[in-house]
């Protein structure tokens, strides 16, 4: 907490460009950092790569590694990348400088710039701008990646929205902070309705141009001619090429492109007040202040950085893993990775970027390739690099345990259907019905955990395909097990057996002890 005190009063009191400066790293320690970066791509089966470090202002590194098509396309510190969410800060930049025109309020009501925007209970008017881009706007967290999604492939900002539409919120706004990705499909429009013209075509022509960000792009075709970095996907360990995917109704939370070496000359502008190489200033120092400064709830960021506390500005997180505090930003789609990092105290800017993403959402998950992105401001800053375990490993314990579990599950099926055919009762009925129950439990786990982790079944197919089938197929098996076993416990029921009778057509008296003993 001390740290990100102490960085937000340099942010306020002092800005960016009077940061204390350090020297370049050295010539051993960029080594360090190639070799480093090579070792984690052959243990993570990684196609490709770029790396861009900037000191005192000036590009000192930038290099590619691997592929960009996972065939013969080189890497260059010029191949564009899907950018994920540093897109954010983008974003945040854009509706900040629509604050320095005097065209956006940043404590006005959304609702100003998006009349449709609604709530349960008109609570959509309580929401600000700053709200929406601090994460503290109440919006339910199940709209990260699930309802959003569904019109996000061929859809419109627009139609996203309207995909909430009616939601009850799930925290008055200001008071806690809840990443979601719809905050910045609002500002996107806040952006859109506030400059009178498309996000992209506003990034392209206010951002990308006067930083001389040349291989950036809003729009997918002419960055597919610039030579885009394909995705790549991880299913059951092995390496899936996938496109990359592009999804536009959510451009303003995840989908801009760019290279290692333009988001270099993004970073230094940042770092130097937000005045470029050439003397353009694209924000004023207050709102580049406003936008570094973080609110009040803290959050954790993920298991890359080993759940690290950090609060969140606009468009950046501030704290970071690292000893001393950052302003960072990690960034995935389906198929791709980024990591944006600045320490205004150093005068560094570091960014990485992957044409792989391996977010399993599973427990255990190591997110290899978030650690290789911090690995790499890791060595810069003199740290021990935690690597964690690779992509390779974590499958193969992944794999086994599914095989498992369907073995477990398929089994059991087997002898529900066999205990059916030849009529078998149960041994032992209680226990059978305490199994079915337990059985209907998993059903409700295996189909319902795309939910609980907030991303949905449409989201869970596009950025994890083989947890997806897992899931099914084992939801389906236990299911039809559970619906065989319910079957045969009716089945076989036990039923109270009549009275004997005398042959005169009474009831015989039950055997007494006497009686027995003849018998015998």
């Amino acid at each position: 907490m001390t740290r990100l005190v102490a960085l937000s009063l340099l942010l306020l009191v002092a800005g960016p460009a009077t940061a204390v400066r350090a020297a370049s790293p050295s010539a051993a320690v960029l080594e360090r950092i190639d070799r480093l970066v090579e070792e984690r791509m052959d243990a993570n089966g990684v196609p490709g790569a770029a790396v861009a470090i900037v000191a005192d202002g000036r590009l000192v590194h930038a290099r590619g590694f691997g592929t960009a098509d996972g065939e013969d396309r080189r890497v260059t510190p010029d191949t564009p990348f899907l950018l994920g969410s540093t897109t954010k800060s983008f974003t945040a930049l854009a509706v900040m400088q629509l604050v320095d025109a005097g065209k956006v309020q940043l404590d006005a009501s959304v609702r100003r710039y998006v009349p449709e925007f609604q709530l349960a209970g008109g609570s959509a008017d309580q929401i600000t701008v700053r709200h929406v881009l601090q994460h503290v706007s109440g919006l339910p967290p199940n709209t990260e990646g699930g309802p959003i999604l569904k019109a996000a492939g061929d859809g419109t900002p627009e139609q996203a929205i309207a995909e909430i539409r009616g939601q009850a919120p799930a925290a008055d706004p200001g008071a806690e902070m809840d990443y979601v990705n719809a905050n910045y499909v609002l500002a996107g429009l806040i952006v859109e309705r506030a400059s009178g013209e498309p996000f992209g075509s506003y990034v392209e022509r206010e951002i990308f141009e006067p930083i001389g960000m040349s291989q950036s792009f809003a729009d997918p075709e002419p960055a597919l001619r610039a030579g885009l970095a394909a995705g790549h996907r991880y299913v059951f360990g092995f390496t899936d090429r996938t496109g990359p995917t592009f999804r536009p109704a959510m451009l303003a939370t995840g989908y801009l492109m760019s290279s290692a070496r333009d988001l270099a000359r993004y970073l230094a502008t940042l770092l130097n007040d937000g005045v470029t190489a050439d003397g353009t200033r694209v924000v004023s120092s207050a709102s580049l202040r406003t936008l570094l400064t973080p609110g009040r709830p803290e959050t954790e960021l993920g298991p890359w950085a080993d759940g690290a506390s950090s609060r969140y500005a606009m468009g950046w997180f501030v704290g970071g893993p690292w000893k001393e505090p950052a302003i960072l930003h990690p960034g995935d789609t389906a198929d791709t990775s980024s990591l944006l990092v600045m320490m205004p105290q150093r005068g560094l800017g570091v960014v990485t970027l992957v044409n792989a993403s391996n977010e399993l959402a599973v427990p255990g998950n190591p997110t290899a390739i978030g650690r290789l992105e911090r690995n790499v401001v890791d060595v810069l800053v003199g740290e021990r690099p935690d690597t964690g375990t690779s992509v390779h490993r974590f499958y193969l314990v992944f794999d086994i345990v599914v095989l498992a579990l369907l073995a477990a599950a398929t089994v059991a099926l087997t002898r529900s259907v066999r205990d059916v055919r030849t009529r078998r009762p149960p041994t032992h009925r209680r226990r059978s019905i305490v199994g079915m129950l337990g059985r209907v439990l998993l059903v409700g786990v295996a189909l319902g955990y795309p939910l609980l982790t907030g991303l949905g079944w449409t989201a869970t197919w596009a950025w994890h395909p083989d947890l997806a089938l897992v899931l099914l197929v084992l939801g389906v098996l236990l299911a039809a097990t559970t619906t065989v076993r319910l079957g045969w416990l009716l089945r076989t029921r036990p039923s109270v057996a009549p009275p004997p009778v005398t042959g005169d057509g009474s009831e015989a008296p039950p055997p007494t002890a006497r009686s027995l003993e003849s018998t015998a």
